[in-house]
């Protein structure tokens, strides 16, 4: 496992925002501006919709599923826009989905599920990706990083049903804040597994840290600040130490300075995945032509 640790983001805004309701659209945050046209969203199935941002220059080498969190209450994306338009200049095809949540009385494994259909849809956006041609890298923040580890995890749990479109396996997995591990997050998981699922022993189905040797061929990134007072840390060191255990090409960076709702930002998480996906910075000419 490669362990990096960085110092504070240039710009980081103050922000409180709990794992739950507080959360329940993600914050925009800086580092890239939210595009002025937001792409119309696309229904993938009943209760989850998607919008898609196409990369500059053209044809996409990878594309990014964005799944965002909010504490299994809800799934606004629009907080993600910074971040989809940030990848999305430097050549990544960005399709951000939403999932159902606790509050239209949804429970494991469907949210999961929404996921995987999220991401079959991705695919075949772009061709090449449906055939495997093109890296499919699955991002989630916080609640939405728990569920696209399981759905990565797990494909197969993951297809679910009544999905519309061909399943396709996530190549790549990035985790921005999650908590991988719902037993110790028991009080809020709950809102995930449902008022019927009372006994955290029965959700290792749902639980990423015990899914951690599943698909050792997969990378994994994991992302998290280090003045995260909601979810701490220690969940994704112990994620990566599983992971790694498992087999998996495991990067962990913990960034100074960066909180919960802030370690999703352009500013922040950009940078840091477009390195990981190799994704090239846009130049001037295409700046200027953008």
């Amino acid at each position: 496992m490669a362990r990096r640790l960085r110092g504070a983001a240039a710009v980081v805004l103050a922000a409180a925002c709990g794992l739950a309701a507080a959360c329940s659209a993600e914050e925009s945050t800086s580092g890239a501006a939210t595009p002025t046209d937001e792409p119309p969203r696309q229904q993938v199935r009943p209760g989850v919709t998607a919008t898609v941002v196409a990369p500059r220059g053209g044809a996409a080498d990878v594309v990014v599923v964005l799944v965002p969190g909010g504490g299994w209450v809800s799934a606004d994306p629009s907080g993600l826009a910074p971040l989809a338009a940030y990848l999305a200049d430097r050549g990544a095809t960005v399709v951000s989905i939403t999932y159902r949540t606790s509050a239209d009385r949804v429970y494991f494994p469907e949210p999961v599920q929404d996921v995987g259909c999220g991401v079959a849809f991705a695919a075949a956006q772009v061709p090449a990706a449906s055939d495997g041609d093109v890296a499919l890298a699955v991002v989630g923040h916080s609640a939405g990083a728990q569920l696209a580890a399981v759905a990565a995890l797990d494909p197969a749990l993951a297809s679910g049903r009544d999905c519309p479109f061909l399943r396709r396996d996530a190549d790549l997995l990035v985790g921005l804040a999650g908590p991988y591990d719902v037993v110790a997050a028991a009080g809020q998981a709950q809102l995930l597994f449902g008022p019927e699922s009372t006994d955290p022993a029965q959700w290792d189905a749902g639980n990423p840290l015990k899914l951690a040797a599943n698909r050792p061929e997969m990378p994994v990134l994991l992302v998290h600040g280090g003045a995260d007072d909601l979810v701490p840390v220690a969940f994704s060191q112990a994620f990566a130490d599983a992971l790694t255990a498992g087999g998996h090409d495991v990067v962990l960076d913990e960034v100074d300075g960066v909180d919960h709702t802030t370690v999703y930002g352009a500013d922040v998480a950009g940078p840091i995945i477009a390195e990981w996906l190799n994704l090239a910075a846009p130049s001037e000419q295409e700046l200027s032509s953008g």
